[in-house]
């Protein structure tokens, strides 16, 4: 089976490491000397790099990881913090990071617990979360909360071409735009496409792309709930999971713009939509943002 090149690709230094300029100087000092914290890496969107900047101050420290992932029924609960990962803490392994994936999904219980395992800690903590408001703000007040955001097409390309070099293909600029698209802002989706385009006959690649780009939300509908039916919250069921909100709400965005309704319907879309995602960048909770969007278009 061949490896996963999202994986076999991850940025091994901070140098390679791509997007999330505003968070580089603080985790450059960090490897230089400066002083380890315990960190929430937040952000609503996947494929950011939360996990590869963990993986690379883990390496480039010299410290040990230990990954965990709170999606899971059995590393969600308390027992989990107090009989598994409390234990851990109190090796007298100072030089260790201990990486909890989707914190957000504990369980109150188990946030309660970790909250004092943190604090007593021999070693340093790296929680992820799709939503901060998930996380307990005794959690969020002894960790460093920092904030990733999507990245740009621009960044995207520059990886997505590393990745098709290394891999000794030179996909054409159009089809490598196309791939950007379908996945805006998740590089780790970005580069899985990558690798599918290139495992299909090349005669169905262009009908590959054309599907990956084809949005899948009911846009029409949550319109239509918005602006005519005034149903705010039954819009923002519609919009589902909160994960890839800044491509639902783009692919909301474009399917008002090319329908037929009035200029200041559209006008209003236009607003309410840019400052959604204005919010998502300056890291408002994904939660709060989205009915606030939908409550935007009902007004």
């Amino acid at each position: 089976m061949r490896e996963v090149w999202a994986v076999k690709h991850r940025p091994a230094t901070i140098n390679e490491f791509v997007g999330q300029q505003h968070l580089i100087d603080e985790f450059k000092a960090i490897i230089q000397g400066s002083p380890m914290q315990h960190y929430i890496f937040y952000s609503p969107e996947a494929g950011t790099g939360k996990t590869s900047l963990a993986y690379i101050l883990a390496k480039q420290l010299g410290y040990q990881i230990h990954k965990y992932n709170a999606s899971s029924k059995r590393q969600r609960g308390i027992e989990f913090i107090e009989d598994d990962l409390a234990p851990m803490t109190r090796l007298g392994q100072y030089e260790t990071i201990f990486f909890l994936d989707e914190a957000d999904q504990l369980t109150p219980a188990a946030q309660s617990a970790l909250k004092g395992v943190i604090e007593d800690s021999q070693g340093f903590f790296i929680l992820t979360c799709n939503d901060l408001s998930k996380v307990s703000t005794w959690l969020q007040s002894r960790c460093q909360v920092r904030t990733f955001v999507p990245l740009t097409d621009s960044e995207m390309f520059v990886r997505l071409h590393q990745v098709d070099a290394r891999e000794g293909y030179n996909t054409s600029t159009e089809h490598l735009d196309m791939i950007i698209d379908a996945h805006k802002g998740d590089l780790r989706n970005a580069i899985n496409a990558l690798q599918a385009y290139h495992s299909i006959p090349e005669d169905a690649r262009e009908a590959f792309l054309i599907s990956a780009t084809a949005p899948t939300l009911p846009a029409d509908t949550i319109l239509k709930l918005c602006f005519k039916e005034k149903n705010v919250a039954e819009a923002v069921k519609q919009i589902g999971s909160l994960g890839d909100l800044r491509k639902k709400i783009d692919t909301i965005f474009r399917a008002g713009l090319d329908s037929p309704a009035q200029p200041a319907s559209k006008l209003k879309l236009v607003r309410v939509a840019t400052q959604a995602q204005r919010d998502l960048l300056d890291g408002v909770e994904a939660h709060y943002v989205v009915w606030e969007f939908c409550r935007g278009l009902a007004e």
